[in-house]
């Protein structure tokens, strides 16, 4: 299938200006950061390469060489796109010649001795060329605001600035600025030369017209991010779903499952939980693995495409039985498809008509994500402090806490144990309702709150002698929603050998680790599957039972 038509690249200084100011605002000069950090920032931005009719990020930042240079290096094996922002006076400038421009005015302003009648009657050389500069429409109801600016920037803009030629009603307005210069140094009757000077005092408090050739490119510019309608974020698990027709998730799931090297894709089984295409096997874990190994990809700008973009694939990061890399590949949709790309099969590289024609069309091959940048990432540091958002992990998410440790903690609460009664019977609507209730009790209730901060400070203090008795205690996660490396700790909360939750830590920049949350054992699983298959007892598919199917867009 023949690609879609291909938009012109088209990026203006002023696209420039406003990128760089964002850029500003992110990220230091000279330092080196992973370019999913700026796909991260453009995200959040809402900057979309295609509305400046890029497909791919880097030829993107090629164009903003002036302020933004990419290397690659190494990092575990894997390579990384870097990028680095550059200071450049010529984007800085534009602000400053306005601010200067107007300072000069109000100093000239303050100098001079003429009065507001006088110059009503006798402009001045400055004001007439000032008048020289008309605009294309005028409204005489704009009269009032339009002698205030006669005082103020507009003018000083218009003084300083080179005489453009204009035709129309540019030059009208010209011809009677001289006519009311001439008839009042001819002393003609005042009450006509203050009609006559009214008028072309108006015409000069107009903005200059702009030239064609301005007014041309003006038009045909992008749209900026502050003139643009916001699209509304994507969901980091939405992305490959936006990005290309799949056809059907269950073929999807199951075709790349048989290819790649065996491992469980599917937590405990649990009865009432609908398998994919009612096979008896859901591939959760693989749903969850491809959605935000693309989304992260897309950050890193590893997302392939031939020349003529009439081919695309990506690294699905899983490898087949030969430890060979297995690569999903599309070609371009139907003009009337919702999505840019339709799903054509999986392949590995030289092998099959995909896997031939991923040779023959890019190089070098799409690359698997990366995620660690330093060995903070993987290793738990016992020297640094853990600080926890206790109120967060007690109190918000009471849900995710087990309930046999809620019914004990809580025993001495009649409140409590009323709402927790029957509570696991009940639809999700009522225990979301009766989870309310009992984050309220919580909250109103410093008893009920230190009892069970310290219960929590207690299961993280055993955490750390896990670590330290084990370093692979702490497993590395990635976490979309944030696009950040966390360490998940286990929370023995019931039993000494079973965690219940798992702590997420993220290091700061002060070398403090920071207990942003808890998840459940499923949403932990999912997390650091994103990296590697965990090797570790307490984070096995085989004893985790994930019967709400959670989703790590709804983490907090």
């Amino acid at each position: 299938m023949a690609a879609r038509k291909k938009q012109a690249p088209h990026m203006t200084e002023d696209d420039k200006r406003f990128i760089y100011q964002v850029l500003k605002r992110n990220f230091e000069f000279d330092e080196e950061y992973p370019l999913a950090n700026l796909g991260w920032c453009f995200l959040r931005e809402d900057i979309d390469k295609a509305d400046y009719g890029f497909i791919k990020l880097t030829p993107m930042l090629e164009e903003m060489s002036d302020f933004v240079s990419t290397s690659a290096k190494e990092v575990g094996g894997v390579s990384q796109s870097m990028f680095s922002l550059r200071e450049n006076n010529a984007y800085e400038q534009k602000q400053d010649k306005k601010s200067g421009s107007k300072k000069k005015n109000e100093s000239n302003l303050r100098q001079s001795p003429a009065s507001d009648a006088e110059s009503a009657k006798a402009p001045s050389k400055k004001k007439g060329a000032c008048r020289s500069k008309g605009a294309d429409k005028i409204e005489d109801k704009s009269v009032g605001k339009a002698e205030g600016e006669f005082r103020g920037e507009s003018a000083d803009k218009n003084a300083d600035a080179p005489e453009p030629t204009h035709a129309g009603k540019t030059e009208d307005v010209q011809e009677k600025g001289k006519q009311v210069a001439q008839k009042s140094t001819n002393a003609a009757p005042v009450a006509k030369a203050d009609e006559k000077a009214a008028t072309a005092k108006r015409a000069s408090s107009q903005p200059a017209a702009k030239p064609k050739e301005e007014e041309s490119a003006k038009a045909s510019k992008p749209l900026t991010r502050s003139s643009r309608l916001p699209r509304g974020r994507v969901a980091p698990g939405k992305a490959l779903e936006r990005f290309a027709d799949l056809k059907s998730w269950p073929e999807f799931l199951s075709t790349l499952a048989s290819l790649a090297l065996e491992e469980p894709w599917d937590f405990c089984e649990v009865p009432g939980i609908q398998a994919v295409g009612g096979s008896s096997k859901r591939y959760d874990i693989l749903h969850n693995y491809i959605r935000y190994t693309f989304y992260r990809l897309t950050l890193e700008d590893k997302v392939a495409y031939s020349d003529d973009e009439s081919f695309a694939a990506f690294n699905t990061g899983l490898v087949d039985k030969h430890y060979e890399d297995i690569y999903a590949c599309f070609e371009p949709s139907p003009a009337e498809s919702r999505q840019p790309w339709t799903f054509a099969g999986f392949c590995t590289a030289g092998t099959g008509r995909f896997g031939k024609r991923l040779v023959r069309e890019m190089n070098p091959l799409p690359q698997p994500a990366s995620y660690l940048q330093r060995k903070e990432d993987l290793l738990f540091d016992l020297e640094r402090e853990v600080v926890c958002d206790i109120r967060h992990i007690v109190v918000d998410n009471v849900h995710r806490l087990p309930l046999i440790f809620l019914r004990d903690e809580m025993a001495s609460s009649a409140e409590c144990r009323g709402i927790l009664a029957g509570i696991e019977d009940l639809t999700p609507r009522g225990r979301d309702a009766r989870f309310e209730r009992l984050r309220k009790a919580i909250a109103d209730d410093p008893r009920l709150f230190t009892r069970l901060s310290n219960s929590i400070n207690a299961a993280i203090d055993q955490a750390r002698r896990q670590v330290r008795w084990n370093y692979k205690t702490a497993v590395p996660a990635y976490y979309p929603r944030t696009n950040s490396m966390n360490l998940l700790l286990p929370l023995n909360l019931t039993e000494d050998t079973t965690p219940d939750v798992a702590l997420v830590v993220e290091l700061q920049k002060s070398g403090n680790y920071q207990g942003q949350t808890i998840v459940t054992m499923a949403q932990a699983y999912r997390d650091a599957r994103l990296l590697c298959r965990p090797y570790i007892d307490w984070l096995s598919p085989a004893s985790i039972i994930d019967a709400a199917g959670e989703d790590d867009d709804e983490e907090e």
